[in-house]
């Protein structure tokens, strides 16, 4: 079933005009995906052997989480950002609650947007012709990652691995131009040399195997969606019948971690990452989670939540939190479904892409009372929730760059919100996941 909607061949059928919707249209990858279900995987141990035997040692695990860091003018705030995550390796107490679960963290997953063209905001790119082969200044997409990527990242020396966002899906039949293959070229390699486009330090390649993609490790799977470009995010391509690859996998990799766990004494998390957050309390939400809208025109295609909602249930296995990005603030949200299960949802796109939005501003631009925590998500055209399911902002930060911190073990999930700036470091919010009842505590 996947995104399929009603189809039509237009490009463009007015609804792309609204100020907030995607421009984007969905884009096939030109890689084609692994031959085997294994081949989709990277096992922490072969990335960092040494931390591995710590994490097992320990018993827990932590790591960061942030989305939407490139600028391609002002990359101070990425920096402050970059620098607060730093602290946390050298001192795990740096800005955090007293009580904290926190150790030493392994590593960043970025939740992507890890690159901006010039002139480009959160909505809209203003792509140059793709059959135009000619690169401006500041257009080059391998100086992209050296000046948004590795140049602010330098300082944070644990391997850091990604999903791609929208900006990072763009692509080109000229290299030079296509972030799709960039995003290839420094995360997806075939080894650990420093990528070509490392002009700042020795940070290798990383070699996840594909673009949607699962991390083993010794507390928690982490299975890795790519969204695509389209407005509201699309797994598979609109235009095809049946479930796609990409939806397909995901049911076979939530099967396989449900058997899996089914064996151990202590099952691992599972974490589910994608770029297009599933759900949002921003008045924009209507609008920006629905795949109906924009140029890629899939009348009546069902938004990213209900495509992952399908896969929970035709899996039997729902993941235990869900992170994202797309949106430039942080929201923490509670899907919780009518037998109590209480699902976490994060939004941490406040990575370093100026402005931080405003959670209450409109598609017209004008700006919405604020509404006083907890209140209800906002949902987009299409989506109805189950009877007695409901989905509710627990806490937002709308006018502040930062990142997440999350903790996994003792039966547990622990998050941290942090804002961040060169000169500060602030713990924001706090939560807890008990993993037995699937509830939530602050």
């Amino acid at each position: 079933m996947g995104n399929r909607g009603c189809v039509t061949n237009e490009q463009d059928t007015g609804k792309s005009t609204i100020k907030c919707v995607e421009h984007g249209i969905w884009t096939r990858v030109p890689t084609p995906p692994p031959p085997t279900a294994d081949a989709f995987e990277l096992h922490y141990e072969n990335v960092d052997g040494a931390d591995h035997a710590r994490v097992v040692a320990a018993g827990r695990m932590t790591f960061h989480l942030v989305g939407c860091s490139g600028d391609a003018g002002n990359h101070q705030p990425a920096g402050g950002v970059v620098k607060g995550m730093t602290a946390q390796i050298r001192d795990p107490g740096a800005g955090g609650a007293p009580d904290s679960l926190a150790t030493t963290a392994s590593f960043l997953y970025h939740l992507g947007d890890v690159i901006y063209k010039p002139g480009a905001t959160s909505d809209v790119e203003n792509d140059e012709p793709v059959e135009d082969p000619t690169v401006q200044p500041g257009e080059d997409r391998g100086q992209m990652y050296n000046d948004q990527f590795y140049g602010p990242f330098t300082t944070y020396d644990r391997p850091i691995f990604a999903i791609a966002g929208n900006h990072d899906g763009k692509d080109s039949p000229h290299a030079h131009k296509s972030s799709l293959a960039h995003f290839f070229t420094n995360f997806c390699a075939t080894s650990t040399a420093v990528s070509p486009d490392n002009n700042t330090d020795a940070r290798g390649a990383m070699v996840q195997p594909y673009i949607y993609w699962r991390l083993n490790t010794p507390v928690a799977h982490f299975i890795g969606l790519y969204a695509n470009i389209a407005n509201g995010g699309i797994l598979d391509d609109p235009f095809a019948q049946g479930d796609g690859p990409q939806y397909q996998w995901l049911v076979s990799e939530l099967r396989d971690i449900r058997t899996k766990n089914s064996k151990r004494t202590q099952r691992k998390a599972i974490v589910l990452a994608v770029h297009y957050p599933p759900y949002s309390g921003a008045s924009t939400f209507a609008q920006r989670g629905d795949p109906g809208l924009g140029p890629t025109n899939v009348q009546g295609a069902r938004p990213l939540s209900a495509v992952l909602q399908q896969a929970f249930a035709e899996s039997g296995q729902r993941p235990d939190i869900v992170v994202s990005a797309h949106s430039h603030l942080y929201q923490r949200l509670t899907y919780r479904y009518a037998d109590g299960w209480e699902l976490p949802c994060l939004i941490a796109g406040s990575g370093g892409h100026a402005p931080v939005e405003s959670l209450f501003e409109t598609c017209d631009g004008s700006t919405e009372p604020s509404r006083a925590i907890p209140f209800d998500g906002v949902l987009p055209q299409g989506l109805t929730l189950p009877e007695a399911d409901s989905v509710r902002v627990d806490a937002y930060n709308d006018h502040e760059f930062g990142f997440v911190r999350l903790t996994i073990g003792s039966g547990r999930i622990e998050g941290e919100f942090f804002t961040a700036t060169q000169q500060s470091l602030t713990c924001a919010d706090v939560f807890s996941l008990d993993l037995t009842s699937h509830r939530l505590s602050t």
